[in-house]
């Protein structure tokens, strides 16, 4: 797994943010049918559970996959800085302002006003965007961290993983159980934890035993996800509240399995970056973050309808056919509206 060349290593990168940002869409896209226990018939309830099964692993591994190149790199805070936030803050403010003036009815003078500062600095422009304000603050911290844990033992790694642990999905689990703990640790955050796994997973010798240790994890996390899905909306009525916190129970097994699974199956693969599959992976993979920003507003025009036709309605199509069908649609528009942004000098800061 050491001897993996850089070709190889961008190669499984890019997968994985090609997957993650397949599973983003597909989430977006079956949360319009998961949310409707009981106003749906059931047959497509759960189709739309099933899917989501599996689908319930990107933000995570977006996460890990940050801490995984960034923690254990030593560069000039200043460096750092220019060049993140760069693809960050550039494209946060951008696209607030572009959500805005689509939310408001195409009104381009509301920006002048207070309530859009305040909304943007408050991360309520529009629900995709606040994953940019969780990326900010972790970059906040990576400077800080990385001298850290140069002097980190093996011991402290352990040590706040065992906190995070306890603080984080154990107290989720006991908070479902009834039992809710009182005791705040300000440290210890579902984004910054799946930050650190990236660095701990780099940094941990990945044998064919913890491979197949991840592979029987990832099933069991989908089987729990799904099943439990069920019985926590059933005995709810409602998709809403302790559902989610299935969900982050199921993610701190499933990710990071998922995320070794991925790269010890990928990084045995080589594509020549000259090639044509090797040219479209690498431009998927960097389109990734574009991706990301644009595929809401085209998903607003699937769920109000396209020229009479909503592809998202049950009478249209069933669910086991829309949500993979929709997805696709609007990773490949998505990704040509990217490309093509790419290319122009001022507006490919805007999708880095």
């Amino acid at each position: 797994m050491d001897n993996i060349t850089k070709n190889n290593r961008l190669f499984w990168i890019d997968i994985i943010r090609i997957i993650a940002i397949i599973a983003v869409v597909a989430i977006h896209v079956e949360d319009s049918f998961i949310f409707y226990w009981n106003k749906i018939p059931l047959t497509d309830w759960w189709a739309s559970n099933i899917y989501n099964g599996f689908i319930r692993f990107p933000v995570p591994i977006f996460l890990i996959l940050s801490g995984y190149l960034l923690l254990d790199k030593q560069e000039d805070d200043k460096i750092f800085f220019s060049k993140r936030f760069s693809k960050v803050v550039i494209p946060l403010v951008a696209w607030s302002m572009i959500y805005w003036v689509f939310k408001n009815n195409y009104n381009v003078l509301s920006l002048f006003t207070a309530n859009f500062v305040q909304q943007l600095f408050a991360n309520k422009i529009y629900f995709h965007l606040y994953f940019l304000y969780v990326i900010i603050g972790l970059y906040l911290i990576t400077p800080l961290l990385r001298r850290i844990l140069v002097h980190a033992s093996a011991y402290d790694v352990r040590y706040y993983l065992v906190l995070w642990l306890f603080f984080v999905p154990i107290s989720s689990l006991l908070g479902l159980l009834g039992y809710r703990n009182g005791i705040p640790l300000v440290a210890a955050t579902w984004d910054f934890g799946f930050f650190f796994i990236g660095y701990v997973i780099k940094k941990t010798r990945i044998t064919k035993k913890i491979v197949y240790l991840s592979s029987l994890l990832v099933i069991v996390s989908i089987v729990v996800t799904i099943i439990g899905t069920y019985y926590l909306t059933g005995r709810s009525e409602n998709f809403y509240g302790s559902v989610h916190v299935l969900f982050a129970i199921t993610s701190v097994t499933y990710s990071p399995c998922l995320f070794i699974l991925i790269q010890a199956i990928f990084s045995r693969f080589s594509v020549g970056i000259g090639s044509a599959s090797g040219k479209l992976i690498n431009a998927i993979g960097r389109a990734t973050m574009g991706i990301y920003l644009v595929h809401p507003m085209l998903l607003h025009f699937i769920l109000h309808g396209v020229s009479g036709i909503r592809l998202l309605s049950v009478k249209v199509l069933s669910p086991i056919v829309s949500i993979p069908l929709v997805t696709f649609l609007l990773v490949v528009l998505s990704f040509i509206i990217v490309f093509f942004l790419q290319k122009v000098p001022l507006l490919k800061k805007i999708v880095p």
